[in-house]
């Protein structure tokens, strides 16, 4: 059911928005299945429309219709067909269908008698497709239990591809709710067992949106809370023109999303060239493009049409240019979405388009989405292999790495290291052998491969000044290619230029700050932290330092040190890795840890790693004995107390809270390998292990209750393209600056449930230097990139006032009047208020946490967090529950609310509890009374309705009755809700019907409520006659093995209910089907008991 303002101002506007988009409306009855173009609520394609777009679409070449009833019948039995145990897989089934057509006979003449593939979506021609949409549509649930209402559904030639809920903005979470609605009808709530919804309405879907008006995110199936996104563009159509189309000046969430994904030609467009598939960790994985995918798409392509060849003007191709959207925003999917959309171009599908990248995942990605049109990806893995692909002059699609490129003997990809002439300058390490320092290979020439126009370059991470010497041979080989420049960072100011000149100027950008936020990416802490350890002879690192280089000018040591990141063998030595292993194990276990999460360490060298990897274990086993001789008295400090304690011992006491975890954790190092790689470095370098370990179901990319593997340490692997949203915390121990430090850092800002932000922790001091780090981009485009973590501290301030004040603002001056405050939440807007407040405070808190200024703001979180576990109990309010917030708070807030005698995991109290009364009589206030029983018995018929619906029908009636005489006058509130709650207990009594109450007397129940009025003696003795020959047939048939998993079993029942029914002569006719359905569900829903009677 909709509320009136979710109907009025959301799903009314986003209805005739629609309409002047040219789709068609239809008024939605819960009723009357025809009025909705079906015999009956099971089914969810409207086949009437879909036969009649089928003949419409499929046209001979001289464009006449073709197909035969036959024919249509073979269609649309395919899509009748579709069935899996599992969703995912039964969506890219339909997916399938819908991209690439279905098959059936070919006509003898037109097709020689070959099978051929029909379209049923016409996608060069959106005209002439069927567009409608249908609110407030019914679908009934398997086995006739219930049924779910979606608000809207947008069907393209009968084809349910859009489920759209509408939410009233007055609501707490309207977002949420939304979101939880639509996984409710799709199954896929992780935290309920039983099905509760149509898998089978949602097997063509391509698109959920939620929306509130003021916002409005879309995803698609499969996915959760994270991956809904709002669509914030209407590109290519201007918002100028979307406006002026609307008649308003300024448009919402809502108007923009439906104008950006849902105008005809946008809606087909994203279907065809913008969903993948995926599979991750054995399970289909849906993705959905952003607005900013689409936007740079299409970018592209007019860029591709409309800019001149090298020919046209003179100098340089102008059809290309650099796309760059910051890291973790999918840029990768971005190359893939471009091609597959080139190919459905006449004018753009002829090219030869040659992708060069490092990542070997994108080849699979290209993989699929070449299948869809019938191609084959050529992967060229030499330059022979290259040049011979290259002169071919088909339009194929070739991949190839840009390690191909490079001489391997000489240059091992990411292990770049100072040229040997310049750290000849400095101090050549003792120890390190010459292979270590290798002089730059000698560049390979190509020859001219191919003049052809239509060639396009695609090249990831295009910035790379290691790159550049490719990008001329490419330049050389094909010189009349168009180029495009995919990059994950900005381009330097000035520096850049190369790049500019090589591929053109910007075709679309999609910078750091947008990214967080629409929620793409989390932001991106800094913290610098320091470990003066002895590292040789007593002396400290910089005195060290000092020594070696005493022959140089303060300025010149200066210059050295931010040069060469410190000379590597300092950094090499044992016992400053132990040192600082120590400490980053002892802030990984009081800071990431509780959440789950997962860190990175980045080592000077290879040598380095190694021995991170092993200073780790032993780290672990200091920290273990350190726990064990803790003061025990050290555990009951109040937060005031341990204000006053070091860092050291309070990290300590966190950390031994996860002791049993810590004695389970794994660290690895992950290295390139060399020839001259002395033996124990193998099980470091071997590429096998490191799939096992990284790959794309690696398992670091596992959760930390999955998989003990915590932290992977490099030297300059993973730091480009490694993509795992467990990861939180990178360690720096080495410099960086530029495009590698933002790349690098960039490893930790992947969205995940529960990580509120990801933490850079420097150990190098890289932070010291961070402006002129970053200095050569202009600060629009890194702003955002590193925020350091002192600044989240007046957030967390500010938070703190704001929801204090919801409470301050009222009258209630103390958080320790909790009976007030919860009373104070039984307003809804007020609620949505404190779980809007109360969740950023949360947030902060565990960002911040546990630095020593946290501790200040600790007792109020356990007040809140305690006023809101009460209010979620008093009010039964799922809503209340902090969706987001890190576990490292949720541990502190579970803690303390088990610590004041309520338990997190258990529900709330029914009113069938034996000390039901009694927790309500302890409660101070009548209020607070009458409160906690009112909805507490609210909850109980809601629970129950579905087991007598008549029943908890008259019992929600009178609960409304009894509030609206009362009022609040809560003394006399309090003692009539005392004796409805009684009644309630209950339940339905034995009558001179003589039916049983728990079994018969609900199918009764139904049957009168449909009859329309309380029937007569005679009548009632039939009616219940009636009912006890149903129900005993009921039980037969329910009782054999699996019958609520076999439709056709559900179906013979259904049919002799309806024969049955209609045998009597009770009830209308009209309403004899519904009856059924009903009598179906409660069968269901009672089927314990009626089994065991």
């Amino acid at each position: 059911m909709t509320l009136p303002d979710e109907k009025t101002y959301v799903e009314i506007p986003f209805i005739e928005q629609l309409k002047v988009m040219g789709w068609q409306h239809i008024e939605g009855d819960i009723d009357v299945p025809y009025l909705t173009e079906r015999e009956n609520f099971r089914e969810v394609l409207l086949v009437g429309r879909l036969r009649q777009a089928l003949r419409k679409i499929n046209l001979t070449d001289d464009g006449k219709p073709w197909l035969d009833d036959a024919r249509i019948d073979q269609a649309v039995n395919r899509l009748l067909r579709i069935s899996s145990p599992k969703l995912m897989e039964a969506n890219r089934d339909a997916f399938d269908c819908i991209a690439r057509g279905v098959e059936v006979d070919g006509d003898p003449i037109l097709h020689g008698g070959k099978d051929k593939i029909i379209s049923l979506i016409d996608f060069e021609h959106p005209e002439r497709n069927d567009f409608l949409v249908i609110n407030q549509f019914r679908v009934d649930l398997p086995g006739g239990k219930s049924f779910i209402t979606p608000d809207l559904v947008l069907f393209v030639n009968g084809i349910p591809l859009v489920v759209v809920e509408c939410k009233s903005p007055k609501l707490t979470n309207p977002i949420e709710e939304g979101i939880n609605q639509l996984l409710r009808y799709s199954n896929q709530r992780p935290e309920v067992e039983d099905e509760e919804g149509c898998e089978r309405f949602f097997y063509f879907n391509q698109i959920l949106v939620s929306t509130c008006r003021q916002k409005a995110c879309a995803a698609t199936v499969g996915v959760g809370y994270e991956h809904y996104m709002e669509w914030k563009d209407t590109s290519p159509v201007p918002m100028s023109e979307v406006a002026k189309e609307l008649e308003k000046k300024e448009l919402n969430s809502q108007e923009i999303l439906v104008a950006g994904m849902f105008r005809k030609e946008h809606l087909l467009d994203i279907v065809r060239n913008f969903i993948l598939f995926d599979d991750k960790d054995g399970k289909i994985v849906k993705l959905l493009c952003r607005y900013p995918q689409f936007r740079a798409v299409h970018r592209a392509i007019d860029r591709l049409r409309t800019g001149k060849t090298k020919k046209e003007s003179g100098e340089d191709d102008q059809r290309g240019g650099i796309i760059w959207h910051t890291q973790g925003s999918g840029k990768s999917y971005t190359m893939v979405f471009l091609v597959r959309k080139m190919r459905t171009l006449s004018d753009l599908k002829a090219f030869k388009v040659v992708i060069v990248t490092d990542r070997i995942q994108l080849e699979g990605q290209l993989k699929e989405s070449a299948a869809l049109a019938g191609e084959t990806i050529y992967h060229a893995d030499s330059k022979d292999r290259l040049a011979e692909l290259m002169r071919d002059t088909s339009s194929n699609i070739v991949f190839t790495m840009i390690q191909k490129y490079q001489d391997r003997e000489t240059q091992k990809a990411g292990e770049y290291e100072f040229p040997e002439y310049e750290m000849q300058k400095a101090a050549t390490p003792e120890g390190k052998t010459k292979d270590e320092y290798k002089l730059p290979p000698k560049p390979i020439l190509f020859p001219i491969w191919n003049t052809s126009e239509k060639i396009l370059i695609l090249t990831d991470e295009a910035h790379r000044s290691h790159t550049s010497t490719l990008h001329a041979n490419m330049m050389r080989a094909l010189p009349n290619a168009a180029k495009i420049g995919f990059t994950g960072t900005p381009i330097i100011a000035g520096k850049g230029k190369k790049t500019f000149e090589i591929f053109g100027d910007y075709i679309d950008r999609y910078t750091i700050e947008e990214s967080q936020q629409d929620g793409a990416t989390v932001k991106i802490l800094y913290e610098g932290r320091k470990v003066n350890a002895q590292v040789e002879d007593g002396r400290t690192l910089d005195q060290f330092f000092d020594d070696m280089f005493r022959s140089k000018t303060e300025e010149e040591r200066e210059a050295i040190r931010r040069k060469y990141a410190t000379v590597e063998n300092i950094l090499e030595s044992r016992k400053l890795i132990e040192a600082k292993a120590e400490d980053m194990l002892l802030h990984y276990a009081a800071n990431i840890l509780l959440g789950g999460f997962k860190a990175q360490v980045v080592a000077v060298s290879r040598k380095a790693a190694i021995r991170y990897c092993e200073a780790f274990d032993k780290a672990r086993e200091k920290l273990l004995k350190r726990i064990e001789i803790l003061d025990a008295g050290l555990f009951t400090l109040s937060e005031d107390e341990q204000k006053k304690l070091d860092e050291e011992t309070r990290f300590l006491i966190i950390a031994a809270k996860q002791k049993d975890v810590l004695q389970k954790l794994e660290f690895v190092a992950v290295i390139s390998g060399d020839h001259n790689d002395p033996p124990h470095y193998q099980k470091y370098t071997d590429k096998t292990v490191h799939e096992m370990l990284v790959g794309k179901n690696g398992r670091f990319k596992k959760s930390l209750q999955e998989d003990p593997l915590a932290i992977v340490v490099v030297k300059s692997m993973l730091l480009v393209g490694f993509d795992a949203s467990v990861e939180q915390v990178m360690y720096l121990d080495r410099f960086m600056e530029g495009h590698e430090l933002l790349q690098a850092i960039a490893r930790v800002n992947r969205c995940r449930n529960g990580k509120t932000h990801g933490l850079v922790v420097d150990y190098y001091g890289v932070g010291d230097r961070l402006t002129e780090a970053l200095s050569m981009y202009a600060q629009t485009d890194i702003k955002g990139a590193l925020i350091s973590i002192k600044d989240e501290l007046p957030k967390l301030e500010d938070r703190h006032r704001r929801v204090l004040n919801i409470f301050l603002t009222r009258g209630i001056n103390e958080l320790t009047d909790i009976d007030a405050c919860v009373n104070l939440l039984r307003d809804i807007e007020i609620r949505a208020d404190f779980i809007r407040c109360f969740g950023d405070f949360a947030e902060s808190m565990d960002v911040v946490m546990p630095r020593p200024e946290a501790l200040t703001y600790v007792y109020d979180l356990k007040l809140l967090g305690f006023i809101n576990k009460t209010a979620a109990n008093r009010y039964r309010d799922s809503q209340l529950n902090i969706a987001g917030v890190g576990d490292k708070v949720k541990k502190l807030l579970d803690d303390y609310i088990v610590a004041q005698g309520v338990d997190p995991k258990i529900p709330p109290i029914s009113i069938f509890d034996e000390d039901f009364e009694k927790k309500v009589a302890a409660l101070k206030s009548k209020k607070s009374q009458a409160l906690e029983m009112e909805h507490a018995v609210r909850f109980h018929i809601q629970r129950h309705f579905n087991e007598d619906p008549a029943l908890y029908k008259k019992l929600s009636e009178r609960l409304k009755e009894i509030l609206d005489a009362f009022g609040e006058n809560w003394d006399a509130l309090a003692e009539e809700l005392r004796k409805f709650i009684r009644e309630a207990r209950a339940g339905r009594k034995e009558d001179e019907t003589g039916l049983d109450p728990r079994t018969q007397a609900p199918f009764l129940g139904i049957l009168i409520d449909e009859y329309g009025k309380q029937p007569k003696e005679e009548e009632m003795k039939k009616f219940c006659e009636v009912v006890i020959e149903i129900v005993d047939h009921v039980k037969q048939e329910i009782s054999l093995q699996d019958f609520w998993r076999r439709q056709p079993a559900q179906n013979l029942l259904r049919t002799w209910l309806i024969n049955e029914i209609d045998d009597r002569n009770l009830v209308p006719y009209e309403k004899i089907h519904r009856i059924a359905d009903r009598f179906m569900e409660l069968a269901k829903t009672l089927h314990v008991r009626l089994v065991s009677s």
